[in-house]
């Protein structure tokens, strides 16, 4: 298996499969305070789906929610983000070209300057 990326945000790794054509990978967030923070692929798209529970997705500063077994898709190079919505939630994404070890860059919040006073 090639080397994988470094997780961006707080969840518990549930799959994580690779083959030429895709990654595939399955996360729970369980509890207040996990989430896929905000990242960004250069080179792989991705496909989410809510698989248990509801999750909400940031792409690119545009919120949605997705119910079990509907899907968003994340173009490579959008700014995106999930989080559970309630107590926990399970999400599958699909990464197309599969995803690279150097392919995962987080993406910090803005956080205005507090002023000097």
């Amino acid at each position: 298996m090639a080397e994988r990326p470094v997780p961006v945000g707080n969840y518990e790794l549930l799959e994580d499969f690779e083959s030429p054509a895709a990654t595939v990978r399955v996360l729970r967030m369980a509890r207040t305070g996990q989430a896929v923070e905000r990242h960004v692929h250069e080179r792989s798209a991705q496909i989410y789906v809510a698989l248990q529970g509801r999750v909400r997705v940031e792409i690119d500063g545009r919120v949605a929610e997705l119910e079990p077994y509907h899907a968003m898709n994340v173009p490579a190079g959008a700014v995106h983000g999930a989080a559970p919505v309630g107590e926990s939630a399970i999400v599958m994404n699909i990464s197309v070209p599969p995803l690279g070890a150097d392919d995962q860059i987080p993406v910090p919040r803005f956080e205005p300057a507090m002023e000097a006073g």
